[in-house]
């Protein structure tokens, strides 16, 4: 048996959700003039080296950062005018963003994505690993580059878990039913997930405990995994798998970001899982506000 465990994330600064906006702007570098749309093909690649590096922990300017979730990209963010003398905040309400925290960094420079990641990293490295961020915005022009990082306030109309869940599971079957590069693995279109009422009891259960408890981690604070808390749940498997996301308000965001990252993507794609289930728990005095479990599995014959 195996268990297939993409890397997750971690513990987030504080905020107020609903009440106050945290932001703040960093910038290295000249001001460009007017930032325009990174192209698709800058987004993808700068958004897969960041959620790439977000996998591992991270000594940044000798604080430990532990693993951190994974960004999805957001049109609102990507079209922010440049920052530069600006109130973010303003800016983010304009664009119809409801921001309970954002950061800005602005990079002149680098001629290429790989240039900007060594940037990012050597400078920003805890900005970058910052796990209260679920959003990012990636914009360009010529050698200046701008990213916001920011998540959201919490959608009111996302119903209950369970209804969450199965919105989840439409999305992710509607990724399934097309082709799809994660990383640099290449899959076919492969067939539909079901629901699984003991999985989603499994995802329920972890995604309650992080919430509670204030963590973010494939291993409960009880030191167990995925295949433990399937198994509690009476669900016997011949293949288990599992993706983890915080402080992302709708379901649509959460698939978003494994998507954007090769293994949690893999993991959606992966014709030999069958069957899955998802959960969110809220808890706004958390560190993430809100907390994703999804748990796929292929029971045994």
């Amino acid at each position: 048996m195996e268990d297939v465990l993409p890397p997750m994330s971690s513990p987030v600064p504080r905020f107020s959700a609903g009440r106050c906006i945290c932001v703040a702007l960093l910038t290295t570098g000249l001001v460009a003039a007017t930032p325009a749309y990174a192209d698709a093909d800058d987004t993808s690649r700068v958004l897969t080296l960041i959620n790439e590096y977000r996998e591992s922990g991270r000594d940044c300017n000798g604080d430990f950062n532990p693993p951190a979730g994974p960004l999805a990209t957001n049109n609102a963010l990507n079209g922010l005018p440049n920052i530069s003398g600006q109130d973010l905040s303003s800016l983010l309400q304009r664009a119809g963003y409801q921001a309970a925290q954002a950061q800005a960094v602005r990079v002149t420079g680098p001629e290429d994505t790989a240039m900007l990641m060594t940037v990012l990293k050597q400078q920003y490295c805890g900005v970058l690993m910052n796990p209260a961020y679920a959003d990012v915005g990636i914009s360009r022009n010529g050698t200046k580059w701008q990213l916001v990082m920011a998540r959201s306030l919490l959608s009111s109309g996302m119903g209950d878990w369970e209804e969450a869940g199965r919105e989840v599971l439409d999305l992710v079957n509607e990724v399934r039913g097309e082709s799809r590069t994660c990383g640099d693995q290449t899959f076919p279109s492969t067939l539909p997930l079901a629901w699984n009422d003991q999985l989603g009891s499994a995802a329920l259960e972890h995604s309650h405990d992080m919430a509670k408890q204030n963590y973010f981690s494939h291993t409960g604070r009880d030191n167990s995994q995925v295949g433990e808390r399937a198994r509690r749940e009476g669900y016997e498997y011949q293949l288990i798998g599992e993706n983890l996301a915080a402080g992302h308000g709708s379901a649509k965001q959460a698939v978003a970001g494994w998507l954007m990252s090769p293994g949690h993507c893999a993991n959606l794609m992966n014709p030999e899982f069958t069957e899955m289930g998802a959960a969110y728990v809220v808890n706004p005095a958390s560190d993430s506000a809100i907390f994703w479990t999804q748990v796929l599995g292929a029971p045994k014959e």
